[in-house]
Formats: structure tokens, C-alpha cells, sequence
């Protein structure tokens, strides 16, 4: 767990116009993103910082794994799997263990870093991995190279991805995909839906009102988020291994969530069903990138 006894250091990345914080202690996490003094994230508060709390942050790595597992329980190669529940009250695993850890910064220069995690077989995950974040700045863009290594001696399930969070007021999010897995009560996905009416946002739509936790699958790595009292708008560009998106939005909360992911929710308890968990065979990487580019609306 992250260690809450001392203070997180930021480490601020500046690009022309653009500056970017990180906290690599908390969870390898992204603090804040401006360009020319426009918030592009949702800024973290000194209250989340000081609590260690990494759903505070501006975006934090969902490694090894996005989303929830049931029940922190699986099976692999028939022997069954059980996982550290890590989101209590909720039964279920989330967010794999990325964010609960400390990166070490291993190298940086004014506009980059490379922040990494070295993670050993415990409790919260069997499998070694170790995994990078490249954080490049840009004047109007902000890069996320993120890639993870299977360090086991045998396949292993390893994903990566990012969940950030964007201002709501006035948030308009547009994007296209196939099919959305509606959430249940459980938190746990549920068949596969066409998308249309209020999960529909092939034309742009708000999320101020919206009350979503869905995995949208089918999805062509292109978003665009406007905010039509701001300068900019965000287009947002993912990697092809990220071929799904969860979108969280909450009515009254002061962020929302376009989650690029690899994998649909709960898929180590999914044989079949696609985009499925990647597997690594030993040695093997997981590689991925999203781009964040702030335009001219």
C-alpha cells in the first residue's frame, strides 16, 4: 500500500505553455495538466494529496489490469486465484495495484520522465511485471507511453492502461463504439447492448447530467471532450491495444472519467468474450499509448 507517512513530492514538467505535475509516490500519478492556464485535467486537491488518495488525482496507470475482478477471484491454468479486495465495501478487486504503490522517476529532462514499478508476487497480484510510464509534454499535448514487462517464468495476464479524470462543468464527450456493457448494481458487467439513446456519443453529448459506469467496446481509439465556455477543446488519441473505453460520470462530482483500457470489466472472468485479458508469455511486453492534445475550438 502507498506509503501515507510522508509527503508526496511533485515533479513539475513544463513544455512552453503546457505544465504538467506528477506524483510519483502516489501511485505513479498524473497531479495536474494546464495549457496557457486551462485545466485540461481535473486537478488533484491538496486534501487527496495529503491523504494519498490516488482517485483524487488528475489520472492515475491501471496496471495490471483495469476495472473490477468479482469477488477478487478468478482462475488460471485451473488453479483458482484469489486476490486482496482493495475498494472496500465492494467485494471485488479494482484497478489492479499500479496506483497503490510508489514509481520510482528514473530518469527525467524539463518536459519528461520515465517513472517506474517494480512489482513482486503478493497478495494484491501473483504474477512479477515490471512496468514504465514515459510522460512526455508537449506546448498543447501531454503523451502517455506506458508498457509492462511479464518478469514470471510462464504466461501471465498483464494489461495496462490510464484512468483520467476531466473537468465536468460543461463537459461535452464525443466518441464512437459499438456496443456498451451496462453495469449492475454489483458493479459487475452485463451482457452487451447496442449502443444508442443515452449511451450514444457518436455526435457529442453532456455528461453534467449523466449517471454512467460503462465499458464501451468497439471503440476506434478517437474522443473529443468540449468544454464550450473554455478556449480549449481535448482530443484525446489511443493506441490500438486500448480498444475499449469506460466512461464514469457521476451526477454532482466535480470530474468525470474516459478510462482507455484493453480489456473489457471483469474479463479474467470472461473466457470468450472480447477485448479479453492480454496474456504475456515470459519476457513479453504490454505496450500502449494515449495522447492528450489540447485544440483551438
Amino acid at each position: 500500500m502507498l506509503n501515507r507517512r510522508r509527503q508526496a513530492e511533485a515533479l513539475t514538467l513544463q513544455h512552453g505553455h503546457g505544465r504538467c505535475e506528477l506524483l510519483p509516490e502516489l501511485g505513479g500519478s498524473i497531479g495536474a495538466w494546464t495549457v496557457q492556464g486551462q485545466a485540461m485535467l481535473r486537478a488533484a486537491g491538496a486534501a487527496s494529496i495529503a491523504a494519498f488518495d490516488p482517485y483524487g488525482m488528475a489520472s492515475f496507470p491501471l496496471v495490471p489490469y483495469s476495472n473490477r475482478i468479482a469477488n477478487g477471484a478468478f482462475e488460471w491454468n485451473g488453479s483458482p486465484i484469489t486476490l486482496a479486495r482493495n475498494f472496500p465495501p465492494e467485494p471485488h478487486a479494482i484497478h489492479g495495484v499500479g496506483f497503490e504503490q510508489p514509481w520510482a522517476c528514473a530518469s527525467r529532462a524539463d518536459d519528461s520522465a520515465l517513472l517506474t514499478l517494480n512489482h513482486r508476487p503478493d497478495a494484491s497480484w501473483p504474477w512479477p511485471f515490471e512496468a514504465q510510464q514515459r510522460i512526455t509534454l508537449g506546448d498543447r499535448e501531454l503523451t502517455l507511453d506506458l508498457r509492462a514487462v511479464n518478469l514470471a517464468p510462464h504466461p501471465a495476464p498483464l494489461a495496462f492502461g490510464h484512468h483520467p479524470y476531466f473537468p465536468r462543468s460543461g463537459a461535452c464527450l464525443q466518441f464512437a463504439a459499438h456496443s456498451v456493457w451496462l453495469v449492475g448494481d454489483d458493479g459487475l458487467p452485463r451482457e452487451p447492448v447496442p449502443v444508442s439513446g443515452r449511451f450514444d456519443f457518436a455526435a457529442g453529448a453532456s455528461v453534467e447530467r449523466s449517471d454512467l459506469d460503462h465499458c464501451f467496446t468497439g471503440w476506434n481509439g478517437r474522443a473529443v471532450i468540449v468544454w464550450p465556455e473554455k478556449p480549449f477543446a481535448l482530443d484525446i488519441a489511443a493506441s490500438p491495444p486500448l480498444s475499449a473505453a469506460v466512461v464514469y460520470s457521476r451526477a454532482g462530482a466535480e470530474g468525470f472519467c474516459f478510462e482507455p483500457v484493453p480489456h473489457l470489466n471483469n474479463a479474467l472472468n470472461m473466457a470468450g468474450r472480447e477485448p479479453a485479458m492480454p496474456v504475456m508469455a515470459p519476457g513479453a511486453a504490454f505496450s500502449c499509448s494515449i495522447r492528450f492534445r489540447a485544440v483551438d475550438r
